[in-house]
């Protein structure tokens, strides 16, 4: 089955796009801002343009990754939303969880809620923790509270209710009431949004995805009635946080399940290639126009969180943001790309981000508006991006251009154009070390024992610097690395993150609630999965629990044994497992008796393979050379260009050099030896 995939940036497009014969074409477009839909249409129809010959367009899968929610959150243009709770708790979005992420900060701030006040209501009902209902449903309540949101024109509404994780029957009957007063209102009840612990923390997730609801069903809406007029029948199939792929309806319902998928893909492609390199363990780095991420990935697999943190107030600062109760792949974001804007600071030093150019106006090379220097203008006057190769030819950017806007800087700065380019080359360079440094020692392993694997547009021009920093010896740029997020797509299994609380003390066991808990999980997952397509019988589950120790706050995430296994055994793994992991992170276990507070399962069909045997070229793999600056050599040299896919399989090459591909650059400076493997993948040593 041919497979057409599209990872939405914020400065491009990216399209992969597999089709019946096993052959894998790459393309990318810039991202439309204003209306994300307006690139993917364009790029889908100027691949299925050229290649609709060789694909049965009834049988296409179309896949995709999305900035859509991410976007609506950090520049806040989700709809206008109401939020619903027990009455007496209308203020939970502003109290929070009375957490403090700078203690000693006597004005400390965070983001307004997404939720104004005036459209926060109580609604007179009580259930206990232990399920006792203290104060019957009023249903009068609620219709006084739909009439309200009628009149103010909400278009989408967050219902969270005091343990409704475990007790939803009044949180379903608010839903159904405020549906039955205003049909067309968007209504997320956390039951099942978010059904777990913590009311703060599952009506953050609950509110945001009510905020990004509509905006993201009219979104996969419209691409589908596109894709229809082009013949593609099937439901888009959308990747989540946690790296797995579902359909169309359940992106739409949950989307904030989908508020790092570009991200999510890039993770997978990573974990993938190096597989496919012979790594079991890589550091991803993916690079874009707007920001870079790096993901440790450990044993093949990419960690997956039962956190994630939004829209910081403190850029970076944990505790700072709106926290979201959803499954996500561990990575650690930088607001450094391609589009990053460099400036003089106040103390009249360089600063390079947060704030980017992003598709619109873009960097100053791209002649579109755009005046302050970026990363990519500094990459282009240091001669490692190419003007005539850029995106493969297609689109033309001016070293000109560049030039002129950095010299602005370099003169504030009272430096050469080139000590400038250079500065903001090394700053991003020495942030994104820094950055991946304390991601890999907070899961305590050390970077340099770890490969890399370098994607996204500027991540192969600026791996070798970085590697160089970390002391890391290996680096791996793929092919296709520009566009290795929609390629991850490509290669991603259907899959389902689920999760239910539901405490149970491990001395008081519940083999047969348990066993319920389990069972109805599983159904649920099967119902996901199998809506993708995929069999019934070909899905695998796995399941695992958080732990503590009782009057512990917060849990670990452990492995749950087969749930076959004799009682008495299976509960000697269970705490074996805890205490294990326990002492790994902790250096010590404690003499406490232990508890489960949320069961989680990932129901998932199997992996698709992308991957092709790399065929030698008979043609001449050098291009020709360009002046390229390299500080181990303290000036420009003239350094020979390469063409990455005719490159002959494991012919050595020492650097200095660059190598092209269409839609990247990787650079490799003196100090490193490349050559392309059986696999296509582009692979630095650092002697």
């Amino acid at each position: 089955m041919a497979k057409l995939a599209f990872d939405t940036g914020g400065t491009f497009t990216d399209f992969a796009l597999l089709d019946d014969s096993g052959e894998l074409h790459l393309h990318k477009v810039l991202s439309t801002p204003k209306n994300p839909a307006e690139a993917v249409v364009q790029g889908v129809s100027e691949l299925l343009e050229q290649f609709s010959a060789s694909i049965a367009m009834d049988n296409l899968q179309v896949l995709g990754a999305t900035t859509v929610v991410t976007n609506a959150v950090l520049e806040r243009k989700g709809v206008e939303t109401g939020f619903v709770t027990t009455d007496g708790f209308q203020d939970m979005l502003r109290i929070r969880n009375e957490g403090r992420y700078d203690l000693y900060d006597l004005n400390i701030k965070y983001p307004d809620p997404l939720v104004t006040r005036a459209n926060s209501f109580g609604a007179e009902e009580r259930i206990a923790a232990d399920g006792e209902v203290m104060t019957a449903l009023s249903e009068d309540s609620v219709r006084e509270i739909a009439g309200r949101l009628r009149e103010k024109g909400v278009r989408s509404v967050a219902v969270c209710l005091l343990h409704a994780y475990k007790y939803p029957q009044h949180e379903k009957r608010v839903a159904a009431l405020l549906r039955e007063e205003n049909p067309d209102i968007f209504v997320s009840i956390s039951s099942e949004v978010c059904p777990e612990m913590r009311e703060f923390d599952r009506a953050s997730t609950t509110v945001v995805n009510a905020y990004t609801r509509p905006q993201m069903a009219g979104h996969v809406a419209h691409l589908e009635r596109e894709f229809a007029k082009k013949g593609i029948d099937r439901q888009v199939l959308w990747m989540t946080s946690s790296g797995g792929l579902v359909p169309s309806r359940r992106a739409a319902e949950l989307p904030v399940r989908l508020i790092e998928s570009g991200p999510a893909a890039g993770a997978v492609a990573a974990a993938e290639f190096g597989r496919v390199a012979g790594e079991t363990s890589v550091l991803s780095f993916d690079m874009g126009g707007t920001t870079a991420k790096l993901c440790l990935i450990p044993n093949g697999e990419p960690n997956v969180g039962t956190d994630l943190e939004v829209a910081h107030y403190q850029r970076f600062r944990k505790g700072s943001g709106f926290p979201l109760k959803i499954q996500s792949i561990q990575m650690i974001e930088i607001g450094a790309g391609g589009g990053s804007i460099a400036a003089k600071n106040p103390l009249g030093l360089l600063d390079v981000g947060p704030h980017s150019a992003g598709a619109m106006p873009g960097p100053a090379a791209y002649q579109r508006g755009g005046t302050q220097p970026t990363v990519t203008d500094a990459d282009i006057l240091l001669g490692y991006m190419g003007t005539e190769s850029f995106v493969g030819g297609s689109f033309k950017v001016s070293r000109e251009a560049a030039h002129e806007a950095m010299a602005k800087l370099a003169n504030s700065l009272e430096v050469s154009v080139e000590r400038c380019a250079w500065g903001i080359h090394d700053l991003v360079n020495e942030s994104m070390s820094k950055a991946a440094a304390m991601h890999a020692t907070d899961l305590g392993v050390d970077p340099r024992s770890l490969p890399m694997v370098a994607f996204g547009g500027a991540g192969p021009v600026h791996a070798y610097g970085i590697a160089r920093k970390l002391g890391i010896k290996r680096i791996i740029c793929p092919t296709g690395a520009g566009v290795s997020s929609a390629i991850g797509l490509l290669i991603a299994p259907v899959a389902v993150d689920l999760s239910m609380s539901h405490p149970m003390p491990v001395n008081a066991w519940n083999i047969a609630e348990m066993k319920r808990i389990l069972d109805d999980l599983a159904a649920q997952g099967a119902e996901v999965v199998s809506a993708a397509g995929v069999a019934k019988e070909t899905i695998a589950n796995r399941f695992t629990v958080d732990m503590r120790h009782v009057g512990q706050g917060h849990e670990i995430t452990v492995t749950l044994p087969d749930r076959n296994l004799p009682e008495e055994e299976f509960l000697k793994q269970l705490t074996d497992n805890f205490f294990k992991l326990y002492r790994e992170l902790f250096g010590r276990t404690v003499a406490a008796s232990v508890e489960v507070i949320t069961w989680r399962l990932r129901a998932s069909g199997g992996k698709d393979q992308v991957t092709r045997p790399h065929e030698t070229q008979a043609e001449e793999a050098r291009k020709g050379s360009r002046q390229v600056y390299f500080q181990e050599l303290g000036a420009y040299a003239e350094t020979s260009v390469y063409d990455h896919y005719k490159l002959p399989v494991n012919h050595e090459i020492k650097g200095p050099a660059i190598v092209e591909q269409r839609e990247s650059t990787a650079v490799v400076g003196p100090s490193g030896i490349f050559h392309v493997d059986a696999s296509g993948n582009l692979v630095i040593n650092i002697l």
